[in-house]
């Protein structure tokens, strides 16, 4: 298994009317050769009427039509000690595995404005690396 860093800390901020916010190009993981990949995130603050989630996407190319999400959002859960159960994406059981290209996608309250503040890593496997 290989580690990697798919966001380093990071705090996003949404104003009325923005409630979804997409990693830029340059953070996107190429997980090519990899089969399962898992993923930890870390949440230290949020403000906003609901709790902001995150979504895993990928895409064969770096072609924005072509992405989808892996898997269903996963709601940050505040952290102080200890990082959130880990969300896994894997070949053999997941309804969109990896293509090779990953990002995320974070979705926060649609009325008012709201914060996240996170950072998340990865896990990635591969047979025979």
């Amino acid at each position: 298994m290989h580690s990697y860093i798919l966001q380093d800390w990071i705090t996003i901020r949404g104003a009325v009317g923005v409630t979804t916010v997409t990693q830029s190009e340059s953070g996107w993981l190429d997980l090519a050769p990899y089969q399962d990949v898992t993923f930890w995130i870390d949440a230290r603050e949020f403000t906003g009427t609901t709790t902001p989630t995150l979504s895993f996407q990928t895409s064969p190319t770096k072609d924005e039509v072509l992405f989808q999400t892996m898997g269903s959002p996963v709601p940050l859960v505040l952290t102080t000690t200890t990082i959130a159960a880990p969300t896994r994406v894997l070949l053999a059981s997941a309804a969109v595995p990896v293509a090779r290209y990953v990002r995320w996608l974070l979705t926060g309250p649609a009325a008012g404005g709201w914060d996240a503040t996170f950072r998340v890593m990865v896990g990635a496997n591969a047979l025979g690396l």
